[in-house]
């Protein structure tokens, strides 16, 4: 069992997010941004290793906004706005097309939908692909996930696909609060560290960035009369907005996608990507409680990855989780710099950006053994790209030691 994790001293590199962003604007939907497929094959291993175990973690697919009644709400704001004449041109245009798309959209709050099915399918099919040696004979797979419905789907959705696939392929799945424990502890929605110097620096940054008054006056003549709280809103419209992608509907109306010009969902993701590293990183602001907690999660890929190889009954480990639970744990781990602790919040977003953190994220180990090598050889993978933790490679192509990896984060 691991006692202590530190996080190294890498060297980060910065990027340029507002470039990123404007380039593909549905990264301003942070956590609701679709899973990449444009992965290249993975390096291979180096001569005379083949893949034989995967530990991976991976958050739920593409769903419908969160928020309770998030879209009723919004629709009960604009409905009154319409009623009451205080619809600007602009807003007028929205609410049309907001009230004759929100069938498709009601009372869907949370849902995973197909499209969320089809990416789980999608990334069991590729470790098939890429990794054959792990499928070789009989194969079984140990998965448990949170007690999230669109978890749980997202678990079965995955194994399917390698069910359908490998004709001697077998699995054991299972929820519950048990592996709620370490794939979503309780500290993750207390907000407990947030103290308030954290709130007071991150409403600062968020009145600088945003011009709330200038959003609402778009689309309202009476914002006042009609919106408690001003920020709470544009979030949420920016969240619903967001998350249109991930619905299964062919067709969106383009009036939905207009509201905010792409400068301002550009804005509306900085507040929210710094929102999320001063709870989910490793941020100067907080006691990054939410970080620590995921030290249980870490703890089991080491623990379980040892007695899976020893016994070699196990030759797939999965869980399914959340954003709430990957962000934490990539900041714990420092995988690809996300470990890294920022005070400036103008600063946070140029080397820690939470789209990142896709819908259908998900953070795979695969294991390498040789019959002329006692070392075992682990690739490291994010979103099915090569990723970089923070200790010296064994080969190119994100391999290194296991023992390395157990001794640095065990230390």
């Amino acid at each position: 069992m691991c006692a202590f994790v530190a996080l190294g001293s890498a060297a980060y590199a910065q990027k340029d997010s507002k470039a990123e962003v404007m380039a593909d604007i549905e990264r301003a939907g942070g956590v609701h941004y679709l899973y990449p497929t444009n992965q290249p094959a993975p390096t291979s291993a180096p001569k005379g290793y083949k893949a034989f175990y995967v530990s991976h973690v991976g958050r739920h697919g593409a769903r419908f906004a969160l928020g309770g009644t998030v879209y009723e709400e919004l629709l009960a704001v604009w409905s009154k706005g319409h009623e009451k004449g205080w619809l600007t041109p602009e807003g007028e245009v929205f609410y049309q097309a907001y009230k004759d798309f929100y069938p498709a959209l009601a009372l869907r709050e949370g849902n995973l939908t197909h499209k969320g099915q089809g990416q789980h399918h999608y990334i069991a099919s590729q470790i098939y692909r890429n990794y054959p040696s792990v499928f070789k004979g009989e194969t079984h797979a140990e998965a448990v996930s949170t007690v999230s419905h669109r978890v749980i789907v997202s678990m079965f959705s995955f194994l399917t696909q390698l069910d359908n696939t490998d004709k001697d392929f077998t699995f054991g799945a299972d929820y519950g609060q048990p592996y709620q424990s370490y794939l979503l502890p309780e500290v993750i929605d207390s907000g407990a560290e947030r103290h308030g110097e954290a709130e007071v620096k991150f409403n600062h940054f968020r009145d600088e960035v945003l011009d709330l008054d200038g959003l609402l006056g778009k689309w309202f003549t009476q914002p006042d009369s009609l919106v408690t709280n001003k920020y709470r809103f544009c979030y949420d419209l920016h969240t619903v907005i967001s998350t249109l992608d991930n619905t299964d509907v062919p067709e969106v109306p383009q009036a939905l996608y207009s509201a905010y010009t792409p400068e301002e969902r550009y804005n509306l993701w900085r507040v929210n990507n710094f929102r999320d590293y001063q709870l989910l990183g490793n941020s100067p602001d907080t006691e990054n409680l939410r970080m620590k907690a995921m030290k249980a999660l870490l703890n089991d890929f080491i623990t379980k990855a040892d007695e899976d190889i020893r016994s070699g009954q196990v030759q797939l480990r999965l869980r399914f989780a959340h954003d709430s639970t990957l962000m934490p744990l990539l900041s714990l781990m420092d995988v690809n710099g996300m470990g890294v602790s920022i005070s400036d919040p103008y600063e946070v977003e140029k080397y820690w950006q939470n789209y990142n953190i896709p819908m259908a994220c998900n953070f795979q180990l695969i294991f390498f053994k040789s019959k002329k090598n006692p070392d075992v050889l682990v690739q490291v993978l994010l979103n099915g790209f090569e990723a970089q933790l923070p200790l010296e490679m064994a080969a190119p192509g994100s391999f290194y030691r296991w023992q390395d990896i157990k001794a640095y984060y065990c230390k």
